[in-house]
C-alpha cells in the first residue's frame, strides 16, 4: 500500500455504507435526504480525448472533496446535502439498478426504471450520510495499481483505518462520458450491489414490484439526522 492520508470521516460515509442494508430488508424507513447544497469543489476535468484518466487519481479527489466539504461546512445537514449532490455526479445509478435488478431489469418499462434509479440514490446517499460524523480523521491508502475488469472497467483497492478499527474499500468505476463512474462499492469484500440484489428478490419474490416499490420508498424519504 502508497500513498497513505489523512482526511475527514466524511469518506466514512462512502466507505462503510454499503454495510447498512437491514433496514429495506426489514421494511424500515430509512430518511430523506437534504436538500442538497453547493459543492466544496468541482469535479476533475476529464481526461483529454475522451480517455478517463487515472482511476486511482478520480478515487484520490473524491476523498479530497469530501475532505473539503467536511472542513467548510457549517452544519451536519449542509455537509449531507453536499455528499448526496458528490454522489450524484459520480455514481452510475443506471448500471447500478441494472446489475442489482438483474433479469428484472429488462422486464420493466422505461419509467419504472427511472422511477427505481431514483429511489435508489436516495437509499444510496441516506446509507452514506447516516454514519457521518464530523472531526474523526482515519488513514487511507491505496493498492499499487488499479485491478483491470471485464469491458474497461477497473476496481480501485483501498484500506482505510479509524482509530484501531480498518476495512478494506474497493470501487468498481466504468468509463463515462470521458470520466470515471462507480456502480459498485465492497467493503470487506461485501458487494452493495450483491447485497441490495440479494434482499431486493426477496422482497419481489414475496411482495411483487408494488411492494419493493413501498419498501424503496419509506427507505429512500426518511429524513437522515
Amino acid at each position: 500500500m502508497s500513498s497513505k492520508r489523512t482526511v475527514s470521516v466524511a469518506l466514512v460515509v462512502v466507505a462503510l455504507g454499503a454495510l447498512a442494508q437491514t433496514a429495506l430488508a426489514k421494511g424500515k424507513p430509512a430518511v430523506k435526504e437534504p436538500a442538497a447544497a453547493e459543492a466544496a469543489a468541482p469535479a476533475p476535468a476529464p481526461a483529454p480525448s475522451g480517455h478517463p484518466g487515472d482511476p486511482q487519481k478520480f478515487i484520490a479527489g473524491l476523498y479530497t472533496r469530501l475532505d473539503q466539504m467536511s472542513q467548510n461546512a457549517k452544519s451536519v445537514d449542509e455537509l449531507h446535502g453536499r455528499i448526496g449532490q458528490e454522489l450524484t455526479g459520480i455514481v452510475d445509478y443506471v448500471e447500478m439498478g441494472r446489475l442489482t435488478l438483474g433479469a428484472k431489469w429488462n422486464d420493466i418499462t422505461e419509467p419504472q426504471r427511472k422511477e427505481f434509479t431514483g429511489l435508489l440514490s436516495g437509499m444510496v446517499v441516506n446509507t452514506y450520510v447516516r454514519r457521518f460524523k464530523p472531526g474523526t480523521a482515519i488513514e487511507i491508502s491505496y493498492a499499487a495499481a488499479p485491478k483491470a475488469l471485464s469491458e474497461g472497467k477497473v476496481q480501485v483497492q483501498t484500506t482505510i483505518k479509524v482509530k484501531k478499527t480498518s476495512a478494506d474499500v474497493h470501487y468498481d468505476l466504468l468509463p463515462r462520458g470521458g470520466q470515471w463512474a462507480v456502480y459498485d462499492i465492497l467493503v470487506d469484500d461485501a458487494s452493495q450491489v450483491q447485497t441490495y440484489r440479494q434482499s431486493f428478490k426477496k422482497i419481489l419474490d414475496k411482495e411483487g414490484w408494488p411492494g419493493l416499490m413501498t419498501r424503496m420508498r419509506k427507505a429512500a424519504e426518511k429524513k437522515v439526522g
